[in-house]
Order: structure tokens, then C-alpha cells, then sequence
């Protein structure tokens, strides 16, 4: 728990701001400061040719999210799979968290989508 506060703490002093998804903020943002911060970083803009941005990436965005929750779950690239690790719940509030943050304006995700 310690550690999560003080990740926490240091993705408030990076600049992270509020999901537009509110409901599911605390528990998609957890999730991403713990499983996917480290490679795209707590601001979501990634590593110019290692990881991708989340930030503004068209398959984020996109108006049907299978695409996005297929990365997470099956892995791709480098990216590895989070099918086995994570709930559905878990990548639904995940999935949610980066499609409506960092400019990103698109729809929730549901566990049954994820699942």
C-alpha cells in the first residue's frame, strides 16, 4: 500500500490529471501507475521509438475499443500480455482510465468488453 501512495504521489508531481471517466478513475489509474507507467510513462507520452505515447494514439481513440483491450490483454510488440495478470474488471478501469485521459475523449470500457 505504501508503495502505491507514493506512486501515487510521484504521478501527482509529474502532472497527471483526472480521467473524464471519474467513476473508474482511482482504480484505471492505480492500475496504470503499477502495470504500465514504467514504459509509457505517468503522463502517458511513452518513449520516442521504444514504447508508444497513450496519449492522442489513434487505437486509443478509436470509436470501438477491441483494438485497445486486445493490446492489453494479448500484448504486442514489446508490450507484453496482461490477459493472465489482470482481471476483466481491471482492464476495463485500465482501458477506461487511458481512453479518457491526456486529451484522449474516448467511450468506457465495460468488464464484460474486456473479458
Amino acid at each position: 500500500m505504501r508503495q502505491l501512495l507514493v506512486v501515487l504521489a510521484l504521478a501527482a508531481a509529474a502532472g497527471c490529471t483526472k480521467s473524464q471517466h471519474s467513476s473508474e478513475n482511482e482504480t484505471g489509474a492505480e492500475i496504470y501507475l503499477l502495470h504500465c507507467s514504467s514504459c509509457h510513462q505517468p503522463d502517458g507520452r511513452g518513449y520516442d521509438g521504444v514504447y508508444p505515447p497513450l496519449a492522442g494514439n489513434p487505437i486509443v481513440r478509436l470509436g470501438n475499443p477491441e483494438v485497445a483491450i486486445d493490446v492489453v490483454l494479448r500484448g504486442r510488440g514489446s508490450m507484453p500480455s496482461f490477459g493472465e495478470e489482470l482481471t476483466p474488471r481491471e482492464i476495463a478501469e485500465v482501458v477506461t482510465f487511458i481512453r479518457g485521459e491526456w486529451g484522449n475523449d474516448a467511450s468506457p470500457v465495460t468488464p464484460g468488453q474486456a473479458g
